[in-house]
């Protein structure tokens, strides 16, 4: 009796002391999850909620949930922190919404940043899958220049840049262009900028856009195609600022300096038309 109780005390210690392996049986933690032979499987689920877990105590501090977005909770993954309550993850898309608070001009950050100088004339430029490109300078000499942006999703082409007004082609932007992942841009001009991983969508809108429920558009950069380098900007029937546009060169109306923010359900309008590039993000 006395040496199973001996033995039966060993295999308990044993076991609270031991690690935990699945799929492994050498686990490297405390916790170790290997890859399993099925692919699609190898991953974690968290739990899955509308909303928030309506009681939560200090036994809960530091719990984490995914929260689906069909609530009033916007979509992603939280932690609870207790005294301070619920706190969304800094990660993915969110690790985007923090940069674009931090330097709205470049809401991608500097992630992997690949510098690009490429000659349109020579032929079009095709956005990496995961990339975004921001255009920070545009030249072509003493003659017009135009750039566009292809929409690969739609199949719809935006012209960005429309240069009949410059003695030079060298329009006055302030604010970068930024074209999408597998987008194309398009032009006789040379671009330098750069491409970073994407963490936004750009967005690029005809004369007027409408915000999305739970978005905020930031408006960056706009182009006309007629001869007016001048737009006075409206949102929800309000002129905002009269600014230059692409359209202008350096000797003529500046382009706006800094961005513009419109929030969801609200209608940004370019009185004198044309095209404006811009992104989203989460409110």
């Amino acid at each position: 009796m006395k040496n199973l109780l001996i033995s039966l005390f060993l295999i308990i210690n044993t076991v609270c002391l031991s690690q935990v392996g699945i799929n492994t049986t050498s686990p490297n933690a405390n916790l170790e999850i290997a890859a399993g032979t099925t692919a699609e499987y190898n991953g974690i689920l968290l739990p899955k909620n509308d909303e928030f877990p309506t009681t939560a105590t200090s036994n809960q501090d530091g719990m984490m949930i995914y929260i689906t977005g069909n609530g009033s909770v916007t979509k992603g993954y939280w932690y609870y922190d207790h005294g301070s309550g619920w706190k969304k993850l800094i990660q993915g898309e969110n690790e985007g919404f923090l940069k674009t608070y931090l330097n709205p001009k470049f809401p991608d950050g500097m992630n992997e940043l690949q510098p690009v100088t490429v000659n349109l004339s020579l032929g079009s430029f095709t956005v990496p899958t995961g990339k975004n490109l921001y255009i920070t300078s545009v030249y072509r000499g003493n003659a017009a220049l135009t750039l566009q942006a292809f929409d690969f999703s739609q199949s719809l082409s935006y012209t960005l840049i429309s240069n009949t007004r410059a003695t030079y082609g060298f329009p006055t932007f302030n604010n970068p262009i930024i074209i999408g992942q597998q987008d194309y841009a398009l032009g006789n001009c040379v671009i330098n900028g750069f491409l970073v991983d994407a963490t936004i969508v750009p967005i690029y809108a005809n004369t007027s856009y409408t915000v999305p429920a739970n978005k905020v558009f930031v408006y960056l950069t706009s182009n006309q195609t007629n001869t007016n380098p001048i737009n006075e900007i409206e949102i929800d029937g309000s002129f905002v600022t009269n600014t230059g546009t692409n359209n202008s060169n350096s000797g003529n109306a500046e382009a706006s300096t800094m961005p513009l923010f419109v929030d969801e359900g609200q209608i940004i309008r370019l009185r004198n038309g044309g095209i404006m590039n811009g992104y989203l993000i989460d409110k």
